[in-house]
């Protein structure tokens, strides 16, 4: 039975980036206080850069979720299949439709996902062959962006989680190949608009 659950040591666009900072990715980084923060969030979806910060949402929901298929093959225990997840993750990054986000956060996960996608696949065996890249700097550049929407990591990863809790509720003894099935129908569903994106959950939400 697979465990919904999310390994956040293999958190790969986020926690890097955290790393990268030294910030955590739910710190408040605008103001000490939390009343001051919500009313800026408000104003901040209200204005102009409100329709941005939702495209940026939507288009990391997708990309969580394409993560989450990728961790669904590792727990599978197949090698093979946990290499093509990831390679298809990889080149996942590089072809996310951006629509709608504003330029700082496009170059920035361009940026990210071009170094991601620096391998060749017929040097690949296995997961462990992937070539190391310098991400830090390109880590720091995205998180920053990130911040200044205040979209933060660690509530976009449960936001997905959340997703994908609903979607299998009250199924029991799901194989990880279930699971990615499960996973990848929401994923696609949301891409082809055959299926509305879930609207932000609220910080009550989240507690």
């Amino acid at each position: 039975m697979v465990h919904i659950r999310e390994c956040m040591r293999k958190w790969l666009p986020f926690v890097l980036m955290a790393a990268a900072l030294g910030v955590s990715p739910a710190q408040d980084v605008a103001s000490p206080d939390a009343a001051e923060l919500d009313l800026d969030l408000v104003k901040l979806k209200k204005g102009p850069k409100g329709r941005q910060r939702e495209a940026m949402r939507k288009a990391l929901l997708l990309v969580n979720l394409k993560q989450k298929e990728t961790w669904l093959a590792e727990s599978t225990g197949e090698d093979a299949l946990h290499l093509k997840a990831e390679i298809s993750f990889r080149r996942y990054l590089a072809a996310v439709d951006m629509a709608g986000c504003p330029e700082e956060f496009k170059r920035a996960f361009r940026n990210y996902a071009k170094l991601l996608n620096s391998f060749e696949e017929k040097d690949l065996k296995s997961v462990r062959d992937f070539p190391s890249v310098p991400l830090q700097e390109a880590g720091r550049e995205l998180f920053r962006v990130l911040l200044n929407y205040r979209l933060e990591p660690e509530h976009l990863l449960e936001e997905m989680k959340a997703l994908v809790d609903e979607e299998v509720e009250g199924k029991e003894e799901l194989s990880p190949e279930q699971m990615m099935d499960i996973v990848r129908e929401v994923r696609e569903a949301l891409q082809s608009g055959k299926r509305p994106f879930p609207a932000e959950r609220v910080l009550e939400d989240r507690e």
